[in-house]
């Protein structure tokens, strides 16, 4: 398989040169990179060389670039291209960000100096992700793998915000799956329980993150954590929800029922809708 790194340099399409690598993910790389056409600065997703044979992956990554296009004016990252590199690497092209992801964000603009997020920060985070979602859920796709390395904090550039990043996992709930059996999608600190149980995903795994996340923003931790998968899996799927009042006084006292809906572990018992999820905390958080 070549080496990742030794991409940089090469141009994609006739177009897109790749400068330095942004980072590596479970199926391919991300460079930033120069399109040589309109000599601006984008940012290039290539599929990993072990997949370039295989459809499915192929696949999976078309769907990717149709659940960014289909979610254009929501804070899904904007795909603006679709390639291939010269040894058959199927490449998306997208907006180029500046700034943090949630968890850098968190730790050092925050969490650093000994401090919690404020709830009223709340909506400015993640008013946006649930908006998106909203979009997402009622067009049938799915995310699946929200977590703090793909909520983006944009700190520069012509559109400052927030961004979703990375739909390679999405699924679209009118269309045949494309994910392997037994494959475990997601993070698993903010993977729901109907999915480490081997359950079909719908829209309420995306709910259970998205309450995981919240967590995580406000208490400092994730609600859950474990070195060892199996106990991972034990944690999400049978033990009590953590309270999130315990290591948060200063939140009113119906943020633990909150939680105890945004993370139950029967879906039949979560929230229905994204938006039920953020109406009732706005409620409880009084933002």
């Amino acid at each position: 398989m070549r080496p990742a790194e030794t991409r940089s340099g090469e141009v994609i399409g006739e177009r897109y040169q790749l400068q330095h690598l942004l980072g590596n993910g479970g199926q391919g790389s991300v460079y930033r990179a120069r399109d040589l056409r309109d000599n601006d600065e984008v940012a290039v997703k290539v599929l990993a060389q072990a997949f370039a044979g295989d459809p499915s992956w192929h696949e999976r990554m078309f769907r990717e670039r149709d659940a960014m296009a289909s979610l254009s004016g929501t804070a899904a990252v904007r795909v603006l291209d679709q390639k291939w590199t010269s040894d058959g690497a199927l490449c998306l092209v997208m907006e180029l960000l500046q700034g943090k992801d949630l968890e850098q964000f968190l730790q050092e603009n925050i969490e650093g100096s000994g401090r919690r997020l404020r709830a009223a920060a709340l909506p400015e985070i993640f008013g946006p992700i649930v908006d998106t979602l909203e979009v997402a859920h009622a067009q049938g796709i799915v995310h699946r793998d929200l977590k703090p390395g793909n909520i983006f904090i944009v700190l520069g550039g012509p559109r400052p915000g927030v961004r979703l990043l990375d739909f390679g996992f999405a699924k679209f709930t009118r269309m045949p799956s494309v994910t392997a059996a037994g494959f475990v999608a997601g993070s698993p600190s903010y993977i729901a329980p109907e999915t480490w149980m081997g359950k079909p995903p719908d829209h309420r795994v995306d709910i259970y993150a998205l309450g995981a996340l919240i967590f995580r923003a406000l208490a400092g931790r994730p609600p859950f954590y474990a070195q060892d998968l199996g106990q991972m899996l034990m944690l999400a799927t049978s033990s009590e929800r953590p309270s999130l009042r315990e290591l948060r006084p200063d939140l009113p006292a119906g943020i633990d029922d909150w939680v105890h809906q945004a993370l139950a572990i029967n879906a039949e018992e979560r929230f229905v809708r994204v938006r039920g999820m953020w109406n009732a905390l706005r409620g409880v958080l009084n933002f």
